[in-house]
């Protein structure tokens, strides 16, 4: 019985999409009607979670390359590297500022 309730819940709902609110909601009504016991209501609540965990992660990932991909393909610099030639640029006006004896 739980198998097939984590298997729908998985496929039907969209595991990625379920915050732990509504994965507590559910099997909380779960506990609530007698479909589960307790600690198979927890069991189910932790896996449910657990899995969509990983599934957001994956998601980030996915996302995370595809736009790194893109802006490549695009030529475009990340936050992190304007950051970085800005430092670069700054360390540079202030050894031309103190090389020419204005400091």
């Amino acid at each position: 019985m739980l198998d097939s309730i984590y298997d729908a819940a998985k496929i039907g709902l969209g595991a990625v999409w379920l915050t732990k609110d509504n994965l507590k909601k559910i099997t909380d009504t779960l506990i609530e009607v007698g479909k589960v016991s307790k600690d198979e209501g927890d069991r189910l609540f932790k896996e449910l979670a657990d899995a969509g965990e990983e599934h957001r992660k994956k998601l980030k990932e996915m996302v995370e390359s595809s736009v790194k991909k893109a802006m490549d393909q695009a030529g475009l610099a990340t936050k992190a590297e304007v950051d970085e030639l800005k430092k670069k640029v700054a360390d540079l006006e202030e050894k031309v500022v103190g090389s020419q004896g204005l400091a």
